[in-house]
């Protein structure tokens, strides 16, 4: 489990989970969320606080994307120590790592899942020999077991997002910006403490935990008086948020970023009969390809009408202007 430092007020986040996770006995549990909102750093401060409910807790980073047989063995070994290791199941449609959360309390974490799911597809479709983890997170959800798996990332199995049930052991929290008060940590944390206007920069840069330290730094580099005009003016893009940006939209289907394009040159919410009018993309894509974005936390949705977030849009705009 990493080691990620000052930790930001979710205390509203944290109930929530804790409720889910001891309370309502949830198998799967996906925190999902545009990169640098805090997904990992709320997630480790949930384990911190509710580790001695379970006699395993496992911390498993999909950065180098383990295949299911090489993850399933790992974990089982870890769970199993000293016992001989048993791979065979009762049930022979069921996974053996199965036997392992019903026979013990586990809290597993993975991290970065969206490393299980290919780039240039709409979001949720598995690489090429990974498949089989959509059997296991189907068991997770399903299967009569006393343990708890928590999935990290910006993109999460499609299994998750199918779910709309509130009697469901699958819960998604989405987890978005940090409120003022929280937010104002992170500029005293870097010794900014005379800004004018704290609350219209946290609120541009919508709250985002890494966007805002970003823009300290940016503030501490060059100075806060000088960047604080500028930021009155227009949303700057340090290069640490531009490669951020640039991973999760590399991810993008042709018809998201067709999609994404559209939205960014709009100055306004619009409809999806207005994407029709201004696009020749057909309803169904349309469709399609907004539902996936939603999910990548890349647009957001008011009512019936779509946006970019603006930071977003400036970053699309600036692809343009190269």
């Amino acid at each position: 489990m990493p080691d990620l430092g000052a930790f930001y007020n979710r205390t509203p986040e944290l109930e929530t989970l804790t409720t889910w996770i001891l309370q309502e006995q949830c198998h799967l549990i996906a925190i999902t969320g545009i990169s640098g909102i805090g997904k990992t750093a709320l997630t480790v401060q949930l384990v911190q606080q509710i580790k001695d409910e379970f006699e395993y807790v496992i911390w498993c980073d999909f950065d180098s994307s383990p295949i299911l047989a090489e993850f399933q063995s790992n974990l089982i070994r870890i769970i199993s120590q000293s016992e001989q290791l048993d791979l065979s199941t009762n049930n022979q449609k069921s996974l053996p790592l199965i036997k392992y959360l019903q026979k013990y309390r586990c809290l597993v974490v993975l991290d970065n899942i969206q490393n299980l799911f290919s780039s240039g597809e709409l979001v949720g479709k598995y690489k090429s020999g990974y498949e089989d983890y959509r059997t296991l997170f189907k068991q997770i959800k399903e299967l009569s077991h006393q343990s708890c798996v928590v999935l990290i990332g910006w993109e999460q199995p499609r299994i998750i997002t199918e779910v709309k049930s509130e009697n469901s052991l699958i819960r998604t929290l989405r987890l978005t910006g940090l409120d003022i008060v929280a937010a104002r940590e992170i500029f005293r944390d870097n010794g900014l403490t005379e800004i004018d206007h704290w609350d219209a920069i946290i609120q541009h840069y919508q709250g985002n935990p890494f966007w805002l330290k970003s823009i300290a730094n940016l503030m501490q580099d060059l100075g806060e008086c000088e960047i604080e005009v500028l930021i009155n003016d227009t949303l700057l893009l340090p290069e640490d948020i531009k490669d951020s940006l640039q991973q999760q939209c590399d991810r993008l289907s042709e018809i998201e970023k067709q999609v994404i394009s559209l939205l960014a040159k709009e100055n306004n919410p619009v409809n999806l009969v207005k994407l029709l009018e201004n696009s020749k993309i057909n309803s169904s894509d349309l469709i399609n390809a907004l539902q996936s974005l939603l999910k990548r936390c890349l647009i957001e949705q008011q009512g019936n009408f779509y946006t970019v977030l603006p930071l977003i849009k400036q970053y699309i705009e600036s692809l343009n202007e190269v």
